[in-house]
C-alpha cells in the first residue's frame, strides 16, 4: 500500500479529477477526507469509497472561506490523527470574453481557484509543520497557467496564481520536509467539459486534432500523477508543475498530424 497510514484531505473530492483521486488513494491504503459544497454529491462519493477502505470520510464546505477551510482541517486531524496529504482539486471555470467578464464572475473564480487554494494550504500546511513528520501538497492547476486561451480572463488569472503559490510553497516548505508540488491538465472529460460542450465551447474532435496522443484524457489520467506525487516515490520532487495534457502545450502546429 502506497499510502498506507497516511491521511489524506481531497477537495472537490466528490466528481472530477478529485473524485477520481480520491479513488486512487483510497485503494493505495490512506485515510481520505473528501470536501465539497454540496452534501449530496458527497455522501455518494464516500458510499463509494467505503467499498475500498472503511477510512474515509466527507466535510461539506466552502474552501474560499477561512473559518471552514480551518474547520475541514482540523476536523480531519481530529477524525484521523493526521494531516499528511493535501490535494486542492476544487476549481470552476468562467468562458466570457474579458470586455464582458463580471466582477462577480472574476471574483468566483479567484475565490475558489486560488483563494480556495491558498487558505487550504496555509492550514494544512501548519499542521504539517506542528506535527513535524513532512508531508505532500498537490495542486491542481491547468494549462491556461502556462498558455493563452481566449476567453479564460478569470480562469486562467486564478490558475496561473496557483502555479506561482505551488512554487513560493515548495520554497518556504522545504525545511520541513513538506513537497509541494501542481498537476497542469489539459482537457479532461469532466462534468465541468461535459457542460461546455453542451454549451458549444468545447468540439472534442477539433481539440483531439490537437493533442498529439489524439485523445482527451479521462479523469483517472491524473490519479496516477497524483498517486505519484503524495507517495515516498516523489520525495526529492518539489516546486514541480507538471503538465499532464497528452502533449498539448508541446505542439505548435495546428495539428498533431
Amino acid at each position: 500500500m502506497r499510502l498506507g497510514n497516511k491521511t489524506a484531505i481531497i477537495t472537490g473530492g466528490s466528481s472530477g479529477i478529485g473524485g477520481a483521486i480520491a479513488t486512487a488513494f483510497a485503494k493505495e491504503g490512506a485515510s481520505v477526507m473528501i470536501t465539497a459544497r454540496t452534501e449530496s454529491a458527497l455522501k455518494e462519493k464516500r458510499e463509494e469509497l467505503a467499498d475500498l477502505s472503511p477510512s474515509a470520510d466527507y466535510i461539506a464546505g466552502d474552501v474560499s472561506k477561512e473559518i471552514e477551510a480551518r474547520h475541514i482541517v482540523q476536523t480531519t486531524k481530529e477524525r484521523f490523527g493526521s494531516v499528511d496529504i493535501l490535494v486542492n482539486a476544487a476549481g470552476m471555470t468562467k468562458v466570457s470574453p474579458a470586455e464582458t467578464l463580471s466582477l462577480n464572475e472574476w471574483n468566483q473564480c479567484m475565490d475558489i481557484n486560488s483563494t480556495g487554494t491558498f487558505l487550504m494550504s496555509q492550514q494544512a500546511g501548519q499542521k504539517m509543520i506542528e506535527q513535524g513528520t513532512g508531508g505532500k501538497v498537490i495542486n491542481i492547476t491547468s494549462i491556461v497557467a502556462h498558455a493563452g486561451i481566449p476567453k479564460r480572463a478569470a480562469y486562467a488569472a486564478s490558475k496561473g496564481a496557483v502555479r506561482q503559490l505551488t512554487e513560493t510553497l515548495a520554497l518556504e516548505w522545504g525545511k520541513h520536509n513538506i513537497q509541494v508540488n501542481a498537476i497542469s491538465p489539459g482537457y479532461v472529460r469532466t462534468p465541468i467539459f461535459d457542460d461546455l460542450v453542451k454549451k458549444g465551447v468545447h468540439d472534442p474532435s477539433q481539440l483531439e486534432d490537437r493533442i498529439p496522443l489524439g485523445r482527451l484524457a479521462n479523469v483517472d489520467d491524473m490519479a496516477g500523477p497524483a498517486l505519484f506525487l503524495a507517495s515516498s516515490e516523489s520525495d526529492y520532487v518539489t516546486g514541480v508543475i507538471l503538465k499532464v495534457d497528452g502533449g498539448w502545450l508541446v505542439n505548435g502546429h495546428l495539428s498533431a498530424q
